[in-house]
């Protein structure tokens, strides 16, 4: 699938940026659909990036050993399971419809080994968020997140279910996924002819991203593979005019703060900071795993 920006000049409610996600290799034999950061959006609220992986055969060797440091790592699994070890000790196994979060801190090494379910595939997308700078020099942190540890709600077509922040109108308890920064995360799956109204705050800046099927959001074609960035409005419609499910999540936040400096698995503020991640990456102050970093 080729990158691909639309604008949208309306003004008022609706979708004022479309980004189509590229296809990128992220190791052998796994490709994925990465809609952030991209030229023209490189973050909705404090979240900075957004890969998703498959349906597809888990790569047999999964992902090596890699460091993070400078943000909050959530991978959230669709279908299949997923196993993790990092450099600080922590083991397990998620499965479909759970998550894993890291708080990288200072910086940390994972290794990812997916496995495929029942038709021996899987999938699951990979978000993540710029974390609070007074992170970046704090150890490291890992949750895993059970599928049941999610409130969901089942009405009129809809299922929705919260990973993380708040949705008083659906929700009594947010979402178990606590990121440092303001942050909203949502999953929601559209039955053939149905539709949901969600609320939003006009302060953040919130985007929707196509996981399956074809909807209509605020009457705008949203396809799988595409993020709308949402104008600020108090709230959101998607609608499900197919014949088949359609998948989406609900993200976004306050914004992160600026500039934005990418290189790699690290996301910080300052080119300052960033070299001296990769210096404690090389001198192994982030540990080491499965031979990384040497």
């Amino acid at each position: 699938m080729s990158e691909g920006v639309a604008e949208n000049e309306r003004s008022g409610k609706g979708v004022s940026l479309r980004i189509l996600a590229s296809r990128e290799e992220v190791g052998a034999g796994l490709s994925v659909l990465r809609a952030l950061p991209k030229p023209a959006l490189e973050a909705v609220g404090p979240f900075v990036f957004l890969d998703h992986m498959g349906p597809a055969i888990p790569p047999a060797g999964g992902v090596p050993a890699h460091p993070h440091a400078g943000i909050e790592v959530i991978t959230y699994l669709l279908e299949g399971n997923n196993e993790h070890r990092d450099s600080f000790g922590n083991r397990s196994s998620i499965l479909s419809g759970g998550a894993q979060w890291i708080v990288s801190g200072s910086g940390m090494l994972h290794a990812e080994f997916p496995h495929g379910g029942e038709n021996g595939l899987v999938e699951g997308v990979q978000l993540w968020a710029r974390q609070p700078s007074a992170f970046d020099d704090q150890p490291p942190r890992y949750f895993a997140v059970s599928p049941r540890d999610f409130p969901q709600v089942e009405i009129e077509g809809a299922r929705l279910r919260l990973l993380a922040g708040a949705m008083p109108i659906f929700f009594t308890q947010p979402g178990p996924i606590r990121l440092g920064a303001p942050a909203q995360l949502a999953h929601i799956v559209l039955a053939p002819g149905s539709n949901v109204t969600l609320p939003l705050k006009k302060s953040c800046e919130m985007g929707v991203y196509g996981l399956s099927g074809v909807g209509l959001l605020e009457g705008e074609i949203l396809q799988r593979g595409e993020l709308a960035l949402l104008r600020p409005a108090s709230t959101v419609t998607l609608a499900n005019q197919s014949s088949e499910p359609l998948g989406a999540l609900l993200l976004g936040g306050e914004p992160a703060p600026r500039p934005l400096v990418f290189r790699g698995p690290f996301v910080f503020n300052s080119a300052d900071r960033m070299e001296r991640a990769f210096a404690d990456y090389a001198a192994g102050r982030m540990g080491r795993l499965d031979g990384a970093p040497f």
